[in-house]
């Protein structure tokens, strides 16, 4: 792991970084010291990619018994630390994962194992001196956080503490077996300032098990805005489906809406037509169009089936906002 701090205390003082295949080294020490080595890498910024609706679906699927994670992974999900993987835990990453602020619990901090090494009295080399980490709310591959590739140990005639380490490689999308999802075309009152509008998708087969969804949708925030909870369950989700969005933070009029969906109870999603609902708040200039675009990869429109498998749609349709003419 790239970019970590190790800081060093007791006979002598300092830090250093981690390169990108997670060597690092301590050298020129004075034989018979006393050191301890501590590693610290600052928390995950909300949102950050890695960290998302997959993670969620493989926590849901061990919470519901269905298949249990175990070891590390287990773990990094206890992201709230009351020692259970459970549904608090799935909200605490999907909240992350929106940006909303708070109730993310430690979603995105890095944990170390052991804490730090104390060498006493050390007269030698100490090569090797690796470290696990795990990133809380970072679940299943791909990981958030990976190595470039390992490097060997630095070497030198001083005493020096040092290590390297490499993690596993990202895991790819399989083919798509929907269709299309789109975006909806509305043409509304000049008049009215609050309304709901569906994300549409083609046939759904059951047997592609599909139980989960994420997404970014680009938009102009100077045409038309969100309600505080912007998206809401509708047809193929509207039972026993958590679906929640949040406009993303951000500078400018050009704003993404970010959502994100899991089944409750394993179901997966079967038919076709509404997927979900948009719920716009206003339209603040009555003349104006504005168009909606699903975001470019890593933030596109997937699918998660029950296998943690994640697949795009094979045309993920814009929408748009634009006044209704009027009537003569």
């Amino acid at each position: 792991m790239a970019n970590v701090t190790l800081t060093l205390t007791g006979g002598a003082a300092g830090s250093t970084l981690t390169d990108g295949s997670g060597n690092y080294t301590f050298s020129g020490l004075a034989s018979g010291g006393t050191y301890t080595v501590t590693p610290s890498k600052a928390a995950r910024t909300p949102a950050s990619v890695g960290i998302n609706a997959v993670d969620m679906v493989a926590i849901q699927r061990h919470y519901l018994q269905i298949v249990p994670l175990t070891g590390c992974r287990l773990a990094a999900a206890d992201v709230n630390g009351d020692n259970q993987a459970d549904i608090v835990d799935v909200i605490a990453i999907q909240r992350f994962f929106l940006a909303m602020p708070g109730g993310n619990a430690n979603v995105g901090k890095y944990r170390f194992t052991p804490a730090s090494r104390t060498y006493t009295g050390a007269v030698s080399d100490q090569t090797g001196q690796n470290y696990d980490t795990i990133i809380l709310g970072d679940v299943i591959t791909p990981f958030a956080d990976r190595a470039a590739g390992p490097s060997p140990d630095a070497a030198g005639d001083e005493t020096s503490i040092s290590a390297s380490s490499e993690l596993d490689p990202s895991a790819a999308e399989i083919p798509s077996t929907v269709a299309a999802v789109a975006l909806p075309n509305i043409a509304i009152e000049p008049s009215k300032t609050h309304f709901t509008a569906e994300v549409a998708t083609s046939t759904i087969d059951a047997g592609s098990n599909l139980v989960g969804f994420q997404g970014d949708f680009i938009f102009d925030s100077r045409v038309v805005s969100f309600e505080s909870e912007p998206v809401q369950p509708a047809g193929l989700t509207s039972e026993n489906w958590n679906v929640s969005g949040n406009v993303l933070p951000g500078s400018g009029p050009i704003r993404t809406l970010r959502i994100s969906a899991f089944s409750l109870d394993f179901t997966p999603l079967s038919g076709s037509g509404a997927l979900f609902a948009l719920r716009i708040s206003r339209m603040s200039n009555a003349d104006q169009i504005t168009q909606m675009f699903w975001a470019a990869p890593p933030d596109h429109f997937i699918f998660i089936d029950g296998d943690l498998n994640t697949q795009r749609p094979g045309y993920t349709g814009p929408g748009s906002v634009a006044p209704r003419p009027s009537q003569r």
